[in-house]
């Protein structure tokens, strides 16, 4: 599929209009996807609807639509945007008939997604939006001005950043994302079994702390997971190295760290940042080392992490 047909797709998005409100779920939900591809953190065009994506869905309707009145659920676009040929649900393995039924019998959509590995973006979209900052932006544009409130659109582009070039996306990258995204996924759900519970970090929740836990979108890119020390008051920023030098993300997280800061000024918080790593390299060590407000860790098969600097 070219980029144009993708956009003309975009553009004739069916949306939900019961109740007498035009829900904004399905550009929402496009536009926390290309934003997660602009900052490196999807790098596969298998799209899971996991605690990271859930989060940036959350944030884009925070901020563009603040104060909505209904609950939003991410699984009915998720489900719906296979209709607007967006991309395609793939089944769990062995699931294909099921979810075949499924669909046939107009299922809700979560008998539909009981059924759904993931959803997948055609295959040359997705290297041009991984590849073209000029595509990525041309799909935001096209959102906000087709269905976002003009008003409130223009901070989309706080979440680009100004740093960002574009991400070179390798085909060994699906197999990577997909253990960063079980890491990510495997510290949230098992949060009480880590060594960062035990030291008695808890994980941001929005109603608590008003930043959620997952994929915190900042100016200059998005935190992996957000984690709060109340006795320390202390913030915790912990970031999962993907292949990049050791200089580019010790530079991340100060960032990280200082935006932190800057928006809690006055709060007497502080902020510390954990790097987590499948193997540390002595350049990194070194690196952490030299900074007394960052900790690195290794994390084994199991998932599970441990210090090592």
């Amino acid at each position: 599929m070219s980029l144009d047909e993708f956009c003309s797709r975009l553009e004739h998005l069916r949306l939900d209009r019961s109740g007498g409100s035009v829900k904004p779920y399905k550009p929402l939900l496009v536009a926390a996807v290309v934003i997660l591809i602009h900052k490196g953190k999807q790098q596969s065009r298998n799209v899971f609807l996991d605690g990271g994506l859930r989060s940036a869905f959350q944030q884009l309707l925070d901020l563009l639509f603040p104060g909505w009145p209904n609950q939003a659920r991410p699984e009915y676009p998720f489900r719906h945007l296979e209709n607007d040929g967006v991309w395609t649900l793939i089944p769990i393995e062995g699931a294909s008939a099921a979810l075949r039924a499924a669909k046939d019998a107009r299922a809700e959509a979560w008998d539909v997604l009981r059924h759904v590995r993931c959803a997948q973006l055609d295959e040359a979209v997705f290297d041009q939006l991984a590849s073209s900052f000029e595509a990525r932006f041309r799909v935001l544009r096209l959102l906000a001005r087709a269905y976002f409130p003009p008003d409130r659109s223009g901070r989309l582009w706080d979440f680009l950043g100004d740093d960002l070039p574009s991400v070179p996306v390798p085909r060994a990258a699906e197999a990577m994302d997909i253990s960063e995204r079980a890491l990510e996924e495997h510290l949230e759900l098992h949060w009480s079994e880590t060594p960062f519970a035990d030291a008695g970090v808890e994980l941001a929740r929005r109603e608590a702390h008003g930043w959620p836990c997952r994929q915190v979108f900042t100016p200059v890119n998005s935190i992996d997971l957000l984690g709060f020390e109340p006795k320390a008051r202390r913030w915790w920023v912990f970031e999962l190295k993907r292949g990049r030098s050791a200089d580019h993300v010790v530079g991340q997280v100060s960032r990280y760290l200082g935006w932190i800061a800057e928006e809690r000024r006055g709060n007497r918080e502080s902020a510390v940042g954990a790097i987590i790593v499948r193997r540390a390299d002595p350049k990194l060590r070194y690196a952490v080392k030299a900074n007394e407000r960052l900790s690195l860790w290794e994390f084994d098969e199991q998932l599970q992490v441990k210090r090592v600097a």
